[in-house]
């Protein structure tokens, strides 16, 4: 992925150099030059952040509302190093009642009581239950994960135990 992003860094240069040779000598106003100069530079930063949850790395927003728990893990706060501490989840979204589309990784503020859930549920999925959760805001109003939006730093996690699926009679 690392030379993917050196190769798509230099396309992007390759295209400044190309908007600055094309505004050097075109006949353009002044004010679409200048424009084609910061769209550029602004596509730079745009792309840089939009790559990063296609590196793998822990997207920063909401939970979708139900989801799967697939693991966790929990890096508690050091105050000798000067660290927060952050909880990360691999999770799978449920929609109508079952898992839809692929895992995700997330990542959380720590929070001691999330944290003990945590450990509770990872016992229980050890032992072969499936944990299935719900995200809500601290103020009660549903999460939605298809906002790209930051998460909110406090979301209302609940875990359980994933029942048993119900069969049709024969």
């Amino acid at each position: 992925m690392t030379q993917t992003l050196w190769l798509l860094g230099g396309a992007y240069v390759a295209l400044g150099v190309l908007v600055l040779a094309l505004n050097i000598r075109s006949g353009w106003p002044l004010w679409v030059r200048l424009g084609c100069i910061v769209l550029v530079s602004a596509l730079y930063f745009v792309t840089w952040h939009s790559l990063q949850d296609l590196r793998g790395w822990p997207a920063r927003m909401s939970l979708p509302h139900h989801f799967l728990l697939n693991a966790s893990s929990v890096l508690e706060p050091d105050e000798s190093q000067g660290a927060a501490g952050r909880i990360y989840l691999w999770i799978t979204p449920i929609v109508n009642d079952e898992p839809s589309g692929i895992p995700r990784a997330f990542t959380l503020p720590y929070d001691r009581e999330l944290h003990t859930r945590l450990e509770r549920a990872r016992d229980a999925m050890r032992n072969g239950q499936l944990q299935m959760g719900t995200a809500d805001r601290s103020d009660g109003e549903r999460v939605v994960s298809e906002d790209n939006t930051f998460a909110p730093d406090h979301q209302n996690i609940e875990l359980r135990d994933l029942p048993e699926p119900m069969l049709p009679e024969k």
